[in-house]
């Protein structure tokens, strides 16, 4: 039986899977109506699916109950900018909410480097799942037939060259996509017996290249914390604004 909880309604919204979030965060409200957590994530799930003036009266029922509370403040200004039925949601592969929970030592959030133009990377959605090809010094992205995405930052191939070819097993699934930047979730799936015992990643949980590589927007090396309705302050001002940013967001 599914029991709702406040991660996988994260997790349904890091995966743009706005009619799910929809779902978890109405049953949280049942059990705790006034859960203001739950009820920011309900009212910025209703806007990003098209809902306006469902978003809206979401924010106020948590306006009333914390007249200042600054996250349902910032998403009741932006729902002026946001057109009633036009947000489009990401056709997507499937891919479970629970594929974008971050867990310590099996996940890691990458910034990629060395980008594919920006008609390739327009084919792109997040929670895609896309394939690691090892090279001889770097772990590229690619899609199908075989298409070159990306490549993953030196230190990250470096370390996933040598985990790979030891048995390691790894999915990839894009987690936010623009002009100039792309983001992966990479999971462990599996160690080979030489690793049989160490994590494949430890934190930082995000992966930002130290080097200069052309074609990375470092602006978008974040994750995507604002998908889950959750973040406050200029941040999300700042990723509302970016009209390069491909769709679920745009």
């Amino acid at each position: 039986m599914f029991t709702p909880t406040a991660e996988t309604a994260i997790a349904a919204a890091l995966s743009y899977n706005w009619k799910e979030a929809i779902r978890i965060n109405t049953l949280l409200i049942k059990e705790s109506k006034n859960d203001i957590a739950a009820l920011n994530r309900l009212g910025y799930a209703y806007s990003q699916n098209g809902q306006k003036t469902l978003a809206k009266a979401t924010l106020e029922k948590v306006l009333k109950l914390d007249a200042y509370n600054q996250i349902a403040l910032k998403h009741v200004k932006n729902l002026g900018s946001i057109k009633k039925k036009t947000i489009q949601t990401p056709i997507l592969n499937h891919v479970s909410p629970l594929s974008f929970l971050e867990e310590p030592g099996v996940t890691k959030i990458i910034a990629c480097v060395n980008l594919a133009p920006a008609q390739t990377l327009n084919t792109l959605n997040p929670g895609m799942e896309v394939t690691l090809k090892p090279r001889n010094h770097c772990v590229e992205v690619r899609i199908a037939p075989n298409t070159y995405v990306a490549a993953l930052p030196d230190d990250i191939s470096f370390k996933l060259l040598r985990l790979i070819a030891s048995g390691n097993r790894y999915q990839a699934l894009v987690k936010g996509v623009a002009k100039k930047s792309l983001i992966l979730m990479i999971r462990e799936i599996s160690r080979g017996k030489k690793f049989a015992n160490q994590p494949s990643f430890t934190s930082p949980s995000i992966s930002i290249s130290s080097g200069s590589h052309s074609g990375v927007n470092r602006d978008n090396e974040k994750p995507d914390a604002m998908a889950t309705g959750e973040g406050e302050g200029e941040e999300e001002e700042e990723k509302e604004d970016q009209s390069d940013v491909v769709n679920p967001l745009a």
